[in-house]
């Protein structure tokens, strides 16, 4: 698995965490403050994550499938 990959494989299961920690805080009925600071601190790992993955990637903003991918 190249770096990109493992990044890819990483941003996946930090997504899959962050839903499974607003799923619980949902079933707090959004009042636990440890929660919400949970799904901050995974926000900010994701998106140092996929900062990283686009640098990996340089300026290109498309990748195989043949769609644009850039965020104007």
């Amino acid at each position: 698995m190249n770096e990109q990959e493992q990044l890819m494989d990483n941003l996946l299961n930090v997504d899959l965490e962050i839903i499974d920690v607003v799923r619980e805080l949902s079933q707090t009925k959004w009042d636990s403050d440890s929660l919400k600071s949970q799904v901050g601190d995974l926000l900010k790992i994701r998106d140092e994550m996929v900062q990283k993955l686009m640098s990996s990637k340089g300026d290109e903003n498309q990748c195989d499938c043949g769609h644009d991918h850039s965020h104007e």
